[in-house]
């Protein structure tokens, strides 16, 4: 899978767990083509994130 968030360069430390989490369908992002990786995770994020990878999708 090719990473679709134009804001998620590879090289950057976190490119790999993002394509992971893409590819698993833990997230979709902030809008198709953005990820927004400087903008903070908040409680909501991270219960969906963890009820995703833990509970199913």
């Amino acid at each position: 899978m090719e990473m679709p968030f134009e804001d998620v360069k590879k090289g950057k430390f976190y490119y790999d767990a993002v394509l992971w989490a893409l590819q698993n369908e833990i997230t979709t992002g902030t809008s198709p083509t953005t990820f927004s990786p400087n903008n903070p995770c908040t409680r909501g994020h991270a219960v969906t994130f963890l009820h995703r990878t833990f509970v199913g999708k």
